[in-house]
């Protein structure tokens, strides 16, 4: 039973609290304010629902901001890898520049200990989470 977060023109973000999974969609490319917005409500939740499982549907974005990325690096993941996260499912951007900078991202998440899986499929990603 999935419960919606947050559901603008950007993203929609879902918890399955009995997986203990968060699962954000990107909806159309997000930078700035929507992007805070959209990684500060996951994480917020992630704490709130004691997840430690993210799925991020990451197909509609693009390249990330520096701002951004300075901003994820100091906000998002320093409260999710505290919360306890171990499993990420990853639908990676269909623009080559999204998937050069989510490379960078895997790679810092693995040297942290989070178990980073890619996928095409959002259903494939969920059921693997779900299977962890």
């Amino acid at each position: 039973m999935a419960i919606t977060i947050l559901d603008n023109e950007y993203c929609t973000i879902w918890c399955y609290p009995e997986e203990k999974i968060i699962h954000h969609k990107i909806k159309k490319y997000v930078f700035g304010e929507h992007y805070r917005q959209l990684l500060g409500t996951g994480a917020d939740a992630y704490v709130q629902y004691g997840c430690r499982k993210y799925l991020s549907d990451d197909r509609a974005n693009s390249a990330i901001h520096p701002e951004d990325r300075d901003w994820s690096n100091a906000n998002f993941a320093p409260k999710v890898i505290a919360a306890g996260w171990t499993h990420w499912a990853l639908v990676m951007p269909k623009k080559v520049i999204g998937q050069v900078n989510m490379k960078r991202v895997i790679d810092e998440s693995r040297r942290v200990g989070v178990e980073v899986k890619v996928f095409s499929n959002p259903d494939e990603a969920l059921a693997w989470l779900k299977a962890q």
